[in-house]
């Protein structure tokens, strides 16, 4: 039973009690996680770069002997495109993957403390990265970790519900192979042919939603979702847009 009164607006944090995610424990470990990744990686690619520049002053100056030949292959193992740097780059990027992961799912753990308290009914959530939508047929909340923004409504407070599925753009990847074909004349070691070039492209279209409630509550009148193309994406806003529709 949902015993504050609706609309309601306020801090996420302050009505739940949990901390943001820097403060809590997994979210500090998270962030010490990524912090050593970072010092290591940056420390590696400062000593790939001493390498590779050394490597280059000593193959100038060696240049007219094999010893500055032999220079040569540090300074290009060791260039800041080379795959010794993309390898680090992508283990940092793995991690910074992880963290944001951690992170994202952290919004987990304010579904149930904001549902219990605002929400009756049988409700469903849906969670795009740092935003939650939680929802009834006789209430709804939404909450965004990053501002800190928790509103909540009664059903009777939506004045409109729509769903729009959006081009946003598309690309062209292409590619084309050549085949030489030629025959023989008599004994004459002649030969006569063509070359056939074949071509394909492929387009893939770009897609996401909107979706967005719009309220009679002054002081957060439109929840707005904007989320990637997908077909579970396509199931949450039809499953909302079937409940929450006046």
């Amino acid at each position: 039973m949902v015993a504050i009164e609706l609309p309601f607006k306020s801090d996420i944090y302050r009505f739940t009690g949990l901390p943001r995610f820097e403060d809590s424990d997994e979210g500090q470990q998270a962030l010490n996680n990524l912090q050593q990744k970072q010092a290591e990686v940056n420390k590696k690619l400062s000593n790939y770069k001493t390498i590779q520049i050394i490597s280059i002053i000593l193959a100038v100056l060696g240049f007219f002997e094999v010893i500055g030949i032999i220079f040569i292959f540090p300074a290009v193992i060791f260039r800041s495109n080379g795959k010794k740097a993309m390898t680090l780059k992508d283990e940092l990027s793995q991690v910074q993957s992880s963290y944001n992961s951690t992170y994202y799912g952290y919004a987990d753990h304010f579904v149930n403390p904001v549902a219990d308290q605002l929400v009756s009914g049988q409700w469903h959530s849906y969670r795009t990265y740092h935003k939650c939508l939680i929802y009834s047929d006789q209430q709804f909340a939404y909450f965004d970790l990053d501002d800190g923004t928790l509103v909540a409504y009664n059903t009777g407070n939506i004045k409109e519900v729509s769903r729009e599925r959006l081009h946003t753009g598309s690309y062209t990847q292409g590619d084309s192979s050549s085949v030489g074909m030629a025959t023989a004349i008599g004994d004459t070691g002649l030969s006569v042919g063509s070359a056939q070039t074949n071509s394909y492209s492929n387009t893939t279209d770009n897609y996401e939603w909107h979706f967005d409630i719009l309220t009679n509550f002054i002081d957060y009148p439109k929840v707005s979702l904007v989320l990637a193309d997908s077909p579970s994406v396509e199931d949450f806003v039809g499953k909302a847009y079937a409940i929450l529709k006046p």
